[in-house]
């Protein structure tokens, strides 16, 4: 880890604390769907409401948990592309990707930002069904997401900025060392 992912580690620990957490709607997501399928198909009495806060569930611990996969480096890529370059090859294409990837992310922040606050300051809630939950607490939980996210890959860009400057200024300093 480089000099400048030290000084912003705690995003790391706030990214895997964060996901730490969110993992637990995972088995609690389980247990509603069966819920649902027992009071379905054993008594014929579908639920009103299970659909609706699995949806909820699944949704916070997707865009909770990128900034933990982006973390651990398990987001997909390219292997059989990417595995034939060296660490300093893989770095600099990290940064090409970490700079598209930062401005797609600003701008998903954003709007997610704009829409979260229209869900607060409207109330909004889900109308096409019959339990009718506010909208509001996961549309900020989304932001919420994306702002983790964000972070996350700022630190993932500045660590390849400085792997690919630390490998060029030992480049360097092997060069001066020969010439000498």
């Amino acid at each position: 880890m480089g000099k400048l992912q030290n000084k912003f580690e705690w995003i790391t620990r706030l990214n895997t604390r964060v996901a730490g957490v969110i993992s637990i709607t995972i088995p609690i997501l389980a247990l509603l769907i069966m819920y649902e399928i027992i009071m379905r198909y054993g008594f014929g009495r579908p639920t009103t409401w299970v659909h609706d806060i699995s949806q909820f569930l699944f949704g916070a611990g997707y865009m909770l948990g990128a900034g933990y996969t982006l973390a651990v480096d398990g987001h997909a890529n390219m292997d059989m592309f990417y595995s034939r370059f060296k660490k300093k090859g893989r770095a600099v294409l990290d940064i090409i990707s970490g700079i598209l990837f930062q401005f797609y992310v600003i701008i998903l922040t954003w709007k997610c930002g704009l829409i979260a606050w229209d869900s607060v300051k409207y109330r909004e809630v889900l109308t096409q069904s019959a339990f009718e939950p506010p909208l509001y607490p996961i549309k900020i939980i989304l932001f919420i997401g994306c702002i983790l996210l964000l972070l996350q890959g700022l630190l993932k860009l500045l660590g390849d900025i400085e792997t690919v400057l630390s490998s060029f200024s030992n480049h360097i300093n092997n060069s001066e060392e020969r010439v000498a």
